[in-house]
């Protein structure tokens, strides 16, 4: 299979980094963390209006064509910059899910137009990824929901305008829209390591219509949509990790110690080359993946070996860059500690390196 992108792909990637070096620079990185929506309003439209909220849907569902490897460029720029936004969790996630099950056509476009966000609540305390952790209780009613429970780590619900809920029903999995306002339902912000935007949410009994896709039937619709985001968020992790080298390289470059800069002593050189590495076969397995699941083959094998070696890269990155700048990195003032917290997170979601070296294993054994 042939990784060498073609020109209109390194265009996209040449734009994105543009865009996102003038618009997401580690300074407003920082202001974020601070911020209540945890991304910038005005950033989110421009992507909107770049095409980029409806990337990799269809131009006759509200989107603007392409496929997963054009967003794995994207979000490879997405993770050099830390840029903050709720795209893999409505366009990708949300957008995904809605383009499968259909039947919700007005609110795909408001979500790949970038007018709303609907933001998965999938996560339980629990803490198991995959159909079997869904354990919130939904009683199905003539043509709705009861949802009785708690979803852990739900990104952007301060401006979201839907919860995409998955409940337990029965033997399966049955999905659900739901207003962030709906009686019963009970939200705290949680503290967390990346700084993101993050609720735990108790639903209390919370009645809802919107049912998405068949009943019990919402894991068929939801594995597929969570595939492609595993892919981006790998994307994601190796330009992050890219970033977290070039950092490194500079200050090994510039710090003295002995009288000489310390990217002379093999030592360190060593820490800087494992980041490569690692980075470079994240990457090659993502792009793999990316194109198998654009070509309609099966690609679970590639899928999980590309998040494997993407939250094994987030570790490993993350440590390398540490010991290059020893106890500095640890310092709020330095750019690297930015990286590492963000990527501990990343290195979990959408399943960690175990839970998909578990699934490439089960692919392998037949």
């Amino acid at each position: 299979m042939d990784f060498v992108l073609d020109d209109m792909r390194l265009e996209l990637a040449k734009v994105a980094r543009d865009f996102f070096t003038d618009k997401s620079p580690l300074t407003a990185v920082r202001r974020l963390e601070d911020d209540p929506a945890g991304y910038d309003p005005g950033v989110w439209r421009t992507m909107a209006t770049l095409g980029w909220t409806g990337l990799g849907h269809t131009e006759e569902s509200g989107g603007s064509g392409g496929g997963v490897l054009d967003l794995a460029v994207l979000y490879q720029e997405i993770g050099r910059s830390l840029c903050a936004s709720p795209h893999l969790e409505s366009a990708v996630v949300a957008g995904g899910v809605l383009a499968a099950a259909g039947g919700q056509d007005g609110l795909l476009r408001a979500v790949l137009g970038g007018e709303t966000t609907v933001v998965p609540a999938l996560m339980e305390p629990g803490g198991e990824y995959g159909p079997a952790g869904i354990r919130l209780t939904g009683e199905l009613t003539g043509g709705g929901i009861r949802l009785t429970g708690t979803k852990v780590l739900v990104p952007y619900l301060d401006t979201a305008g839907w919860l995409l809920v998955a409940a337990r029903t029965g033997d399966g999995v049955t999905l659900a829209l739901v207003d962030p306002g709906a009686t019963g339902l009970e939200v705290t912000r949680s503290a967390n390591i990346a700084g993101a935007p993050l609720f735990t949410v108790t639903f209390h009994h919370v009645a809802a219509s919107g049912l998405v896709g068949a009943p019990s039937m919402g894991w068929d619709v939801l594995g597929p949509v969570l595939d492609r985001a595993a892919v981006l968020r790998s994307a994601q992790i190796v330009g992050a990790a890219e970033r977290l080298l070039e950092l490194s390289v500079a200050y090994a470059r510039s710090r003295e110690q002995f009288g000489k800069s310390i990217g002379a002593y093999q030592a360190v050189q060593y820490l800087c080359t494992d980041i490569a590495i690692a980075a470079e076969l994240a990457s090659l397995a993502t792009l793999r993946a990316a194109a198998l699941l654009d070509l309609g083959e099966p690609a679970a094998p590639a899928v999980a070996e590309a998040k494997a070696r993407a939250s094994a890269t987030a570790r490993l990155a993350a440590e390398r860059a540490h010991e290059v700048h020893a106890g500095f990195a640890f310092m709020m003032e330095a750019d690297v500690q930015l990286f590492t917290r963000r990527l501990r997170h990343w290195e979990l979601d959408l399943g960690d390196e175990d839970h998909h070296r578990e699934r490439l294993a089960d692919a392998l054994l037949g």
